[in-house]
């Protein structure tokens, strides 16, 4: 298609301020994030306007150059089989979110297709609506639910036809085409850095659409939206997120047929499910008697909370802060634990978090304790608690911070954390009730 030369793709996501909203847009919860160069996002925010027009400049003359991405294997629940990811630079980053920002308004009428049962990267949705969603659905008399799982569909989704079928032809030009191509192309430069056992989880990823990259959640929704309409069109109660989905139905057979109509729909689209006979990974649930997970909250026909897995992950990044190869001191280290304490509360306060207050309090009131011995704190032994015997590792003493000690940290107790936030969400409430009464 022919394009005005002042008003092409290219032109828009090259604009500086474009770009600047793709980079507030990112991802930065974790400012030492780097691609293979190792520039992190600390470092590139020092001077994030030099590196904007720089950007800015090699895209509108079109020297722009994707660099080789960094690989990372991600430990699945089981701990013994890997996720790869592509890492890629900052800059990088910033222009592939530029060009997903675009195309996700010109996609927007094939997504909304999808609202109320595709919840991935779409605006003003995401986990808690889902979760919400299947809570809806289960009050409503539908407890069982099939959970099914997808083979491998990032490394088997047809890039090539997902490009020049599903995305190209409906683009208003052709000015962005070789950078979505190079996008998803990008070669991982530290593959050799992998022990050859794990450098198998690499291959074949070039055929696939790449984890990682902020392209990849906007094209999976696009390349599933056939399956979900006839999904939908067979009225059944589907939840999706991403290459994850649930279907709720008030029978177990009626879970077995929508397991065969999804694995007839995948088919046409070249992908896979994993069978049902095996109940592994493609199971039926009958929620009201096993509960089910999905997208990290447990759901157990009565409340939602995080899943196990999910606090697991929660303790271990913060035992994490007494591991860290560079020593931080009291304030900074007080900080980092107080940020990934309300960050997790923040994340999942619509959940049932009150069942893992008590401990999560044990834990960070021990490593309380140990940074406070680490820098020769003076701490009466006769005065510490000692963490309840589940709390306990194997190796070390059983101490840990008093709730008078814990109190003077500047930490809030658990417990107190969320009633407050529970508070602030139910004021906000109130005040927009107020303000439509007053419109």
């Amino acid at each position: 298609m022919e394009a005005k030369t002042n008003n092409t793709l290219l032109k828009k996501i090259s604009k500086p301020e474009i770009l600047k909203s793709a980079w507030d847009k990112l991802a930065k919860f974790n400012k030492d994030s780097h691609g293979l160069s190792g520039t992190t996002i600390e470092q590139f925010s020092q001077n994030l306007d030099d590196h904007i027009l720089s950007i800015s400049k090699k895209l509108k003359t079109n020297n722009y150059k994707f660099r080789p991405t960094r690989g990372v294997l991600i430990a699945k629940k089981d701990k013994n089989t890997f996720r790869p990811l592509q890492i890629p630079e900052i800059s990088d980053r910033i222009v592939i979110k530029a060009i997903a920002i675009e195309l996700e308004d010109i996609f927007k009428h094939i997504l909304m297709q999808s609202n109320g049962y595709s919840f991935a990267y779409q605006k003003n949705t995401g986990v808690k609506d889902a979760i919400l969603k299947a809570q809806e659905y289960y009050n409503l008399g539908n407890k069982y639910v099939l959970e099914a799982d997808l083979v491998n569909f990032f490394g088997t989704v047809n890039k090539k036809e997902l490009l020049e079928k599903k995305i190209f032809p409906y683009l208003p030009d052709e000015s962005i085409n070789k950078l979505v191509d190079e996008a998803l192309n990008q070669k991982i430069g530290n593959i050799l850095d992998f022990s050859p056992e794990k450098r198998i989880y690499f291959d074949g990823i070039e055929n696939g659409i790449p984890q990682g990259n902020a392209l990849s959640p906007l094209f999976s929704n696009i390349y599933l939206s056939d399956f979900d309409q006839k999904i939908i069109s067979d009225n059944y109660k589907l939840i999706r997120y991403a290459d994850d989905f649930v279907i709720l139905s008030d029978t177990k057979r009626e879970c077995k047929q929508a397991y065969q109509k999804c694995k007839t729909y995948l088919e046409d689209l070249n992908l896979e499910i994993h069978p049902l006979e095996k109940k592994d990974k493609t199971k039926i649930t009958d929620i009201s008697k096993d509960g089910f997970t999905f997208l990290s909250i447990t759901f157990d026909g009565n409340i939602l909370f995080p899943s196990a897995d999910n606090f697991e992950k929660l303790k271990d990044k913060i035992w994490e802060l007494n591991k860290s190869k560079i020593e931080l001191n009291l304030l900074d280290f007080l900080k980092k634990l107080k940020n990934r304490q309300d960050g997790w509360v923040s994340a999942f306060i619509y959940t049932d978090l009150n069942i893992y207050s008590n401990q999560l309090d044990n834990i960070i009131n021990r490593v309380l304790y140990i940074k406070l011995e680490k820098i020769d704190w003076k701490l009466v032994q006769n005065k510490l608690d000692k963490l309840p015997k589940a709390d306990r590792s194997k190796k070390g003493s059983p101490y840990c911070l008093n709730q008078k000690q814990r109190s003077n940290s500047g930490i809030p107790l658990t417990s107190f954390l969320i009633a407050e936030k529970i508070q602030k969400i139910k004021a906000k409430e109130e005040l927009n009730k107020d303000k439509k009464l007053v419109k």
